[in-house]
């Protein structure tokens, strides 16, 4: 059960940040964790979804990236590679 749990967080990660990536920036882990309905008070706010990123990041499917608002293009946020975006894109 923790494995189907896990495997259906990523995915919806995944389907947010296939929303977002034609907005061209990054979004940021609890913005994340607030469209997804995990986010918690602080200072835990955004540990799972944290934890999420860094994984579909080694599997290439994730990677860092600005954010709308980030100043010098600070990479705080979070997009879909351009691989895995093509690979979803069908489902937008």
């Amino acid at each position: 059960l923790a494995r189907m749990g896990s495997f259906y967080l990523q995915e919806a990660i995944l389907d947010v940040l296939c929303e977002n990536h034609l907005e061209g920036y990054g979004i940021g882990p609890a913005d994340l964790s607030r469209r997804l309905g995990v986010y918690r008070i602080p200072p835990m706010n955004d540990a799972i979804v944290s934890g999420y990123l860094f994984e579909l990041q080694s599997q290439k499917k994730a990677q860092k990236a600005p954010q709308e608002n980030d100043k010098k293009g600070k990479e705080t946020g979070w997009r879909l590679t351009q691989k895995e975006f093509e690979r979803r894109r069908d489902d937008i």
